[in-house]
């Protein structure tokens, strides 16, 4: 399997070749289309994103509503061409500039003489651009018909090109048809007509630039153009424009200041003409219920739902006359994107030797990139998200299972060279070149952790040994887990014992804490581990002894077993504090140096006694780890009160003082080890009241 070095070459193999694939893909996917309905989704969101604008006041629009066709009487489906007269004569009597009707004079009337009177006022005005339509099915074009393509001053079609869902996001400028001769007829789109004839250009085109066209004659500021389409920068809707009632134009009910000098459009907004459109700003607004009472309520929010075409038209105008042009990315930019996205995705490979959580950082990208995106829309430049967002995933999924892959692969050569004793820690260490195979012996200054479950033996006698090995099998199970949690390193197990160490080898200021938080966690796994149906579990009780100071660690053994472990005369009294349990009758027990070194406020400590052990000449302070601060009881508290001041007086002589003392602790903890053993001891002193020397210490020289 190799060593580490080895593993972390093929890791980064395989990261770059799995990175490398993904970038393929998607990059082929991306240039066959398949992000195309996605791409046109996060257009719409960027559009909303950026908000609506503000219009020039340079468009106004005049609505053919159903107020208008009330009151004019609009009858068999047509508006009257004579009252259309009308209100051409009105707005060139206002100063209109150029006059757009979004309406097909593709037919006569029924009577003659009303074509020949909007003829006539057509020709008065000398501002008047009609519609047309560039291609039917079947039919080709339609086009106004004389008298009306006399008196015009231009026409344009008014075809609007959907996207594939549907919805109107840009036009085209030009509609060319062959001409008999071999040349082309360029037709103009009906914005770009508006447009051309409000900036008084001439009807010349110069394609001689690459990346985009001019528009007008030589001697004039022509119009720049981008190839190969107009993509609409949307305002907002047709809120974004002056509005002006087709009837109060016809009958001169508007202030002449509305459209002097403006561009009118005058078009339908009868949902009945069907010429209505999704656009970025109407397609993500909410849906209401359509169960009003009225039926023309439903009516009317279905249409608001849909842009009209006389606005869709007019936005196109404003985006002409702003010069605001949006450039969409090319293949060459996309693919640039999709390489810098794979580059800086690679990081999702390494996010454990970068110390980055995976979804944090895949977060960080993915906003990164979105405001790179919303950043550069806002300069007008359409960089497509879609196919790098779906990269990125991909290499956030892709870079997860590759870890998955290689931590299991870790883990065995781990097993291999250190067995199944080391922490999460020594392995993060390991891996990153922080900790040698080796680990030579040193000297450090540790806390060691001694357990041992109380009469396990005699609980094994009564078990067969199947069962035996369940047990065992199960207790360690919930144990150790705790232990490594808190960054101990397991020793070695010794029966039913274990001995473990906190602060190396990830050395840690906080060993003394993270030891007594495990006991804890050890003790209360216990407790639910002593519910479970195993023959056996329910007699479980352990004793834990916990001692810090100056140790030897390291590698001990020879060239085909090593050992990792510590010796020195803190882990001999951390295993005598262990056995010291079941003297005071407590579970866990702490020298005086640990206790000295925990934080303050976390931990309940009671200061038990003042003992000498077998192989140590100077008295060490023996405590006892009651639990959290924040989980000690009232009524503990009080016991406790009331141990310190029996302690307190035993140590001064005062046994009757001390009895009483004690006898209140029992009272209140009736089963507390220690006050019941000082209630014997201040017996004994009575019956043989100790030499004038006492100095109140005891000794113990067994384990």
């Amino acid at each position: 399997m190799g060593d580490a070095a080895a593993l972390e070459r093929r890791y980064r193999r395989n990261a770059a070749l799995c990175g490398l694939t993904l970038l393929l893909a998607v990059a082929l996917a991306a240039s066959l289309g398949a992000f195309h309905w996605l791409d046109l989704l996060t257009y719409d969101l960027q559009v909303q994103l950026r908000g609506a604008g503000t219009a020039s006041g340079r468009v106004v629009l005049v609505y053919m509503d159903e107020a208008s066709a009330g009151e004019l009487g609009r009858a068999q489906g047509y508006w009257s061409r004579r009252q259309l007269a009308a209100a051409l004569q009105q707005l060139n009597a206002a100063g209109a500039e150029i006059i757009g009707l979004d309406l097909l004079l593709t037919r006569p009337a029924q009577q003659p003489k009303d074509d020949v009177e909007l003829a006539t006022a057509m020709e008065q005005a000398g501002n008047v651009v009609v519609a047309r339509v560039a291609a039917v099915p079947g039919v080709g074009s339609l086009e106004a018909i004389a008298p009306f393509s006399d008196a015009m001053l231009g026409d344009g079609f008014i075809d609007l090109p959907l996207d594939r869902d549907g919805s109107l996001r840009r036009i085209r400028f030009l509609a060319a048809e062959p001409l008999a001769d071999g040349s082309l007829s360029l037709t103009p789109a009906f914005a770009l007509e508006l447009t051309r004839t409000y900036l008084n250009l001439a009807y010349q085109f110069d394609f001689s630039p690459t990346d985009h066209f001019l528009l007008g004659a030589d001697d004039q500021q022509r119009l720049r153009l981008p190839y190969p389409e107009l993509w609409i920068h949307f305002l907002g809707g047709e809120a974004s424009f002056p509005r002006l009632s087709y009837a109060d134009v016809v009958n001169g009910r508007f202030d002449p200041q509305q459209v002097a000098g403006r561009i009118v459009l005058i078009g339908s907004r009868l949902a009945s003409d069907k010429d209505l459109f999704s656009t970025p700003f109407t397609r993500y607004r909410s849906q209401r219920q359509p169960f009003e009472r009225l039926f023309a309520r439903v009516v009317a929010d279905v249409q608001e739902q849909r842009e009209t075409g006389l606005a869709c038209h007019a936005q196109a105008i404003e985006t002409l006359l702003a010069g605001r042009f949006l450039q969409s990315a090319g293949p060459a930019a996309r693919l640039a994107l999709l390489l810098l996205c794979g580059l800086a995705g690679q990081l999702l490979f390494y996010r454990r030797s970068l110390r980055l959580p995976a979804a944090p950082l895949l977060a960080l990208l993915l906003i990164l990139l979105a405001g790179t995106s919303q950043g550069a829309f806002l300069a007008d430049y359409w960089l497509p998200l879609p196919a790098a967002l779906l990269l990125l995933v991909g290499q956030f999924v892709a870079g997860h299972l590759l870890q998955k892959n290689h931590e299991k692969q870790r883990s065995q050569w781990i097993t291999q060279v250190f067995g199944r004793y080391v922490s999460t820690s020594i392995v993060e260490r390991l891996l990153r070149g922080e900790l040698t195979a080796d680990l030579r012996g040193q000297r450090a200054e540790l806390t060691i952790f001694f357990a041992d479950l109380r009469d396990f033996t005699r609980l094994a006698e009564e078990l067969d040994a199947r069962q035996t090995a369940e047990l065992l099998n199960r207790y360690f199970s919930c144990m150790l887990p705790e232990l490594l949690r808190q960054q101990g390193t397991l020793d070695k197990l010794i029966g039913d014992a274990i001995l473990a160490f906190f602060g190396a080898p990830l050395p840690s200021p906080q060993h003394p804490a993270q030891a007594a938080r495990a006991a804890l966690a050890l003790l209360q796994r216990l407790e639910t581990l002593r519910q479970e149906p195993l023959a056996g579990a329910d007699r479980l009780d352990l004793a834990i002894g916990i001692n810090s100071g100056e140790v030897t660690i390291g590698n001990l053994g020879c060239d085909s077993f090593m050992d990792y472990t510590v010796i020195g005369d803190t882990v001999n009294l951390a295993s005598r504090l262990e056995g010291l349990n079941r003297v005071y009758g407590t579970r866990i027990l702490l020298s005086g140096a640990t206790a000295a070194r925990l934080p303050d406020h976390e931990f309940c400590l009671r200061l038990l006694d003042r003992v000498t052990v077998k192989g140590k000449q100077h008295p060490i302070d023996l405590y006892e780890l009651v639990g959290e601060e924040r989980s000690i009881s009232p009524a503990q508290r009080q016991m406790l009160q009331h141990f310190a001041s029996g302690r307190t007086a035993w140590r001064q002589r005062d046994w009757a003082r001390a009895r009483a003392e004690f006898g209140q602790a029992l009272a209140l903890a009736p089963n507390d080890g220690p006050s019941r053993l000082y209630l014997q001891r201040v017996a004994e002193c009575e019956q043989r009241p100790p030499a004038a020397d006492w100095d109140g210490l005891s000794h113990f020289q067994h384990k």
